[in-house]
């Protein structure tokens, strides 16, 4: 490239906040600007644009969204600043009007990111690609394991959730798209493969396998036909499930689950709370009895299946019974993860103008409580591995304090240990040889 090229490049910095969706998308607009001929800055102070993906599941992430604006505008005053993510779905207009913002990009337009940046910033006309139908990725810069959006979209609207009103309404990728990129990523050299979606376990029921079926209203495809293909593919490899409503997890999934070496033994499901007043109130399709006896299904399968899961605690009217309620249930089913978080008023839910607000103090009080019994969960399920050999999948970067290796096994035990960078991004045996309530420490034990 000549040096005037170079100097017409415009250099870029994305910054991304909230989930694996998200995370897929900021590095599908990455690999669109780096064809279209822009070039990616590591620092911000170096960059002509910045792009925020930004997330909108709790007012923190609002909150934390504005932040980057402002202090991305305060580190270069002269960069313009482009906002794209769910927050700016219902919030474009506020959002349009803060210092340093230069474009909104929705949700459904990232994919026409670089027509968007090159029709105002004159990068060469040599450099135009058509635009993508769908968002692809061929390599996930900085990680060991790629994810792959396969579905977006959410018709369950819970009643604390903002997701469905600015995702809209489900879009399945169509399995040979999905296909030909895992194919692709595999042959980059990833060995895990993360299925991801707004609403993953209801990929492909707007997708028919003709028209003939769509005519007489069969229902659509199911999970089940995606990990059929994806399972074809030669190659060592591993597939993942990144969250799963209860509904989806049926007995031929898991029996594929078992049946097959490149799934892994993990599954997340959310339970949200464990008090059937609490989960009829957050519109959620079940009660906990059912959610105890797909978790035992599982177990009966799979007796080392991973079971991780969300819990949102403080949702309005929330009882000290209901809480205590929620408690138990995770003490009874066990699970091996728990991610925690507290209700957040989202304008536009249902939940948004109910009674019942929780104080603050009492959340941190329910937290602390609802962790402790998490962490024992986790500990009791990890103990059944110690002195066992597990794979891991290695991670490209150390722990920031002890400096060792990490990874996570198929079944989703994050385990540290002593080896070279060389072990980065390969799965490598371990054995387990100690652990504590947060982490899990292992011997690496080259075959």
């Amino acid at each position: 490239m000549n040096s005037q090229n170079e100097n017409n490049q415009k250099r870029f910095f994305i910054k991304t906040l909230g989930c694996k969706v998200n995370q897929y998308e900021s590095e599908a607009m990455r690999e669109i600007l780096l064809k279209s001929g822009f070039k990616e800055c590591i620092s911000r102070e170096m960059a002509d644009i910045y792009i925020i993906n930004t997330c909108t599941v709790t007012h923190h992430a609002d909150k934390e969204s504005r932040y980057l604006i402002g202090m991305m505008h305060r580190s270069n005053t002269k960069a313009r600043i482009v906002v794209t993510g769910c927050y700016i779905e219902k919030d474009a207009d506020d959002v349009s009007f803060l210092p340093g913002v230069w474009r909104v990009v929705k949700n459904s337009e990232k994919n026409k990111i670089a027509q968007i940046l090159d029709d105002s910033l004159a990068v060469t006309p040599n450099s135009r690609l058509p635009t993508p139908d769908y968002l692809s990725i061929t390599d996930f810069k900085g990680h060991s394991k790629a994810f792959v959006n396969i579905q977006d979209g959410c018709n369950n609207f819970c009643s604390y959730c903002r997701v469905p009103f600015v995702r809209g309404p489900l879009r399945s990728k169509p399995v040979e798209r999905i296909v030909k990129e895992v194919e692709g990523l595999v042959g980059n050299g990833f060995r895990e493969i993360v299925l991801t979606g707004i609403c993953l376990g209801a990929w492909g029921k707007d997708l028919f396998s003709n028209t003939l079926a769509k005519g007489i209203g069969i229902e659509g495809l199911s999970i089940l036909d995606c990990l059929t293909a994806l399972n074809k593919i030669p190659g060592d490899f591993r597939i993942r499930l990144s969250s799963i409503e209860p509904k989806y997890v049926t007995d031929k999934l898991v029996d594929f689950i078992c049946g097959n070496e490149k799934m892994c033994r993990h599954l997340h499901i959310p339970i949200q709370s464990g008090d059937d007043d609490i989960l009829k109130r957050m519109n959620r399709p079940y009660k906990a009895s059912d959610y105890k006896a797909l978790v035992n299904m599982v177990r009966s399968k799979v007796k080392e299946m991973a079971i991780t899961t969300d819990i949102l605690i403080g949702f309005p009217g929330e009882s000290d019974l209901n809480f205590k309620n929620t408690v138990n249930f995770v003490k009874d089913i066990l699970p091996s993860k728990t991610h925690i978080f507290t209700f957040s008023k989202r304008p536009g839910t249902a939940a948004c103008n109910m009674d019942g607000e929780i104080a603050n103090n009492v959340l941190k009080k329910r937290y602390y409580e609802l962790n402790a019994a998490a962490l024992g969960a986790s500990y009791l399920y990890r103990s059944k591995f110690l002195s066992e050999k597990l794979d891991i999948l290695v991670e490209t970067k150390r722990d920031r304090h002890s400096r060792l290796l990490t990874g996570y096994s198929d079944n989703y035990i994050k385990v540290m240990f002593e080896g070279p960078d060389t072990l980065m991004k390969s799965i490598v045996p371990v054995r387990i040889e100690s652990l504590n309530l947060a982490y899990t420490y292992g011997i690496y034990e080259p075959a």
